[in-house]
């Protein structure tokens, strides 16, 4: 780690900026993705319990509720 810092310190600003940046980027894209999966999953099992039998009768809830649409 010490090696890492040294090495560092003779960098530019700019050099650093971009050092910066881009293991920002890393950290951010990989919570984006998994994120992302874990909404998926969420999605897919929500779907799976909701497309049922007994729920059907809510597809149809503006009918059900006398609810004109605007």
């Amino acid at each position: 780690m010490t090696d890492v810092l040294n090495l560092i310190q003779d960098f530019t600003f700019t050099e650093r900026l971009i050092l910066a940046r881009l293991m920002l980027d890393s950290i951010l894209n990989s919570k984006t993705e998994d994120d992302a999966d874990w909404m998926n999953l969420s999605l897919a099992s929500f779907q799976k319990d909701w497309n049922n039998a007994d729920d059907s009768i809510y597809n149809n809830w503006r009918e059900l509720y006398d609810i004109s649409e605007m």
